[in-house]
């Protein structure tokens, strides 16, 4: 199975669930942010766990040829960065986390992560 298709049936299927419940459970997810804020240890715990998941997925799949391995690779990339910001400047990624839930971009955010996903579950799974 080529690893494009393997990380596109991980991604799909976990986006669509992380869009749906933006939309489902808004006040859910808005409230394991708040609670983030009060649990540092969490905050470094999932920056270490970011980085390790970016840099396998990174040497695993690092491909910019097509769309869809533009896409998963872009997704390896976020990780990582995404750890390392929660990790090395966690006061910066609260400030980001906070502007982005202050500037109501939480619906779209919901709709990028259940098209992304169907998109990407199309591909794995129907392509």
């Amino acid at each position: 199975m080529d690893i494009t298709i393997l990380l596109a049936q991980v991604w799909g299927p976990m986006m669509i669930a992380v869009g749906l419940g933006f939309f489902f459970s808004r006040s859910f997810y808005m409230q394991v942010y708040r609670d983030l804020e009060k649990a540092p240890f969490a905050v470094i715990f999932f920056g270490m766990v970011a980085i390790a998941g970016g840099i396998f997925h990174i040497h695993a799949h690092n491909v910019w040829a097509t769309f869809p391995q533009v896409l998963i690779s872009l997704f390896g990339w976020s990780l990582l960065l995404k750890g390392i910001a929660c990790t090395t400047f966690p006061n910066v990624a609260d400030r980001w986390g906070d502007w982005a839930l202050n500037s109501r971009l939480v619906p779209f955010v919901g709709w990028a992560s259940l098209i992304l996903g169907a998109y990407l579950a199309w591909i794995g799974y129907f392509m």
